[in-house]
């Protein structure tokens, strides 16, 4: 009897199928890569404290602290990069935003109306870049650019007007009792719920994730990108309100630097987490927050043994370019993503 034999259409579409079961299988990998690096950094850093005689305790608090900032600004900013915009007038707006909710705040003697002025400022901001862009037909990114400089030299002329020395200081009274690791960790735990809630089970977080992925589709699909993107950054806004109001319960005295390095900080720590900056289907909400730690667990682990924040900036690079080379490992270029 003759011996039957795969023919060669069936064994290219086995090969064919073999190859993308390792791509998956490579591209599963690589999508832990962020949470490993945050694992490894975090117990690296706990070492590090414990072989220098640090206390684990304060170091901890530090941690919380300084990826609160950049987690609460980072995870609002998802809903931005996950459309595929782009936003670099997020440091700006906070301070600004900071600025208008602290004087709100000493002249009421209120800390809710503080934290309403902080949201409310920091929408408005973010929304206002959206619709400029769209009322000028320009690209998001180039309006963002331009309205950086903006809010940054409306913030100083508000540090002359309604300051003594550049600085303007709320009262320690308002926001000594939030000024705890336990609030903070409430208020990023609350916001990335509230976040999660929006991205994953409603309607609105697939649309971003589909006008990023394919804006062409998404148009022919009945999703205005105008509307979508005005939302987004609304959404995002309220994330630079709550980072605002966090800033003032630290440091109630704010000068022109406070919060300076948040906007570049944000735009590593998402990398960092594993966010597609490109946006579409890839993009995930925890990366933020991940990122945010992983930095956080960076600065402190750093700071044991140097001094001087340049080289912790050129370690923050090189570390930003190995994690985009490494993303894109395992991907293969598609006509849509799924």
């Amino acid at each position: 009897m003759p011996v039957k034999t795969k023919s060669s259409e069936v064994l290219a579409s086995d090969a064919s199928l073999e190859a993308r079961r390792k791509a998956l299988f490579v591209q599963r990998i690589v999508s832990m890569i962020p949470l490993f690096a945050c694992i490894l950094l975090g117990g690296m850093y706990i070492i590090s404290a414990l072989a220098n005689g640090y206390d684990l305790r304060i170091g901890f608090e530090v941690i919380i602290s300084n990826a609160t900032l950049v987690g609460l600004v980072a995870t609002g900013a998802t809903y931005i990069f996950a459309s595929g915009s782009f936003d670099l007038s997020l440091g700006s707006n906070m301070l600004l935003s900071a600025i208008i909710g602290g004087a709100v705040g000493i002249q009421t003697g209120s800390i809710w109306a503080m934290v309403l002025a902080c949201i409310a400022v920091a929408v408005t901001l973010s929304v206002l870049n959206a619709l400029l862009a769209s009322f000028f037909n320009l690209p998001v990114f180039i309006m963002t650019i331009v309205m950086m400089n903006v809010y940054g030299s409306i913030s100083t002329l508000l540090f002359t007007t309604l300051g003594t020395n550049a600085k303007i200081s709320v009262p320690f009274a308002m926001v000594t009792a939030l000024n705890n690791t336990w609030f903070r960790i409430a208020l990023i735990v609350a916001f990335e719920l509230f976040c999660c809630f929006i991205f994953y089970l409603l309607k609105i977080g697939r649309k971003q994730k589909f006008l990023g992925g394919n804006p062409f589709c998404a148009r022919l699909s009945g999703i205005k990108p105008k509307t979508l993107t005005v939302i987004s950054f609304a959404l995002a806004g309220i994330g630079i309100g709550l980072a605002s109001f966090a800033m003032i319960v630290e440091t109630p005295t704010l000068s022109a630097s406070s919060g300076s390095s948040v906007g570049m900080n944000m735009l590593i720590a998402l990398v960092f987490g594993g966010m597609n900056m490109n946006g579409g289907p890839g993009s995930r909400m925890y990366s933020a927050l991940l990122g945010a730690f992983s930095m956080a667990f960076l600065d402190s682990f750093m700071n044991i043994f140097v001094t001087g924040s340049w080289y912790l900036q050129i370690v923050k690079g090189v570390l930003f370019v190995v994690v985009v080379f490494l993303f894109t490992i395992g991907k293969r270029s598609r006509l849509l993503q799924r």
